[in-house]
């Protein structure tokens, strides 16, 4: 009867002290609690859409464009703060898996969160790394949606994110070879994506066309263009003017292949070739 009652006593007392310790301990705020579900989260959002495009400059003055090595290379971003814990723990890790693979079809950029170039600088001479880093603004950490550090992120050769996680990733071997040997397979099968296949699917619009009257008109054919009106029905002069008629025009004075006629005749001969020809 007393040592039931000593165990109930027991009970109660652990029973009070986690409820003093619940309510006394600082709760998550709305936004922590937010950030914790979409980490857990992410991995499945992320998994199969096309990487967002972006273009960054390392800390060694080069200019990275995504476009330019998606379809190429398996692209693995590392999203990380010098400050942050779990980052310094798993940069050695990183660094000897970018040094056993960089060689190959294997591309590794480290994107820092908003510090100084010097502050990043001294973090990888510290830790003795060699693999690109650049320092982002923000806009592109916001493109993937990373709310802490470090986020990993992997982007095949198919121009899709493949591995998203958020967390410091102990084993680099575990993590990312089955999808170097399957996008490396995908490399070998000519199945990668293009170039103008994987802005077009990551929503980046393509440059405009040169226009046709993109030439140089000098000397003659400058003075012709500029006193000639267009054969289109304008009333602009041929240098001034931009259909296509104007345009054509403009192509056959700058090639300068005038057989010794003179400006009048020359300005027949086109008038007779497109006089009203199409716009």
């Amino acid at each position: 009867m007393r040592s039931s009652f000593l165990l109930l006593l027991i009970a109660l007392l652990l029973l009070l002290v986690g409820e003093l310790h619940y309510f006394l301990k600082p709760q998550p705020t709305r936004k922590e609690l937010q950030d914790i579900s979409g980490a857990f989260t992410a991995s499945t959002r992320w998994q199969g859409k096309y990487a967002p495009a972006f273009d960054l400059t390392t800390t060694q003055g080069e200019r990275f464009s995504l476009s330019d090595s998606v379809g190429k290379k398996v692209i693995v971003l590392n999203f990380f703060a010098t400050w942050c814990g779990p980052c310094q723990g798993e940069m050695a890790e990183f660094e000897r898996y970018f040094e056993e693979h960089k060689e190959g079809s294997f591309l590794l950029l480290a994107v820092d969160a908003r510090e100084s170039p010097q502050a990043v600088g001294a973090f990888f001479q510290e830790h003795k790394l060699s693999f690109p880093v650049g320092v982002d603004d923000g806009h592109i950490e916001t493109l993937y949606g990373v709310t802490g550090y470090p986020t990993t992120v992997l982007i095949g050769v198919d121009g899709k994110v493949q591995f998203y996680e958020a967390g410091a990733l102990p084993n680099a071997n575990v993590a990312f070879d089955a999808f170097l040997r399957g996008n490396r397979d995908l490399l070998a099968a000519g199945k990668a994506i293009s170039t103008a296949d994987y802005l077009k699917q990551a929503g980046v619009p393509s440059p405009p066309p040169a226009p046709l009257d993109n030439v140089v008109l000098e000397g003659r054919a400058k003075r012709i263009a500029a006193r000639m009106d267009c054969p289109c029905g304008c009333d602009l002069r041929v240098e001034a003017c931009h259909c296509r008629t104007a345009r054509k025009i403009k192509k056959l004075l700058a090639a300068g292949n005038y057989a010794g006629k003179s400006d009048v005749e020359i300005v027949k001969a086109l008038n007779k070739k497109y006089c009203m020809g199409e716009m």
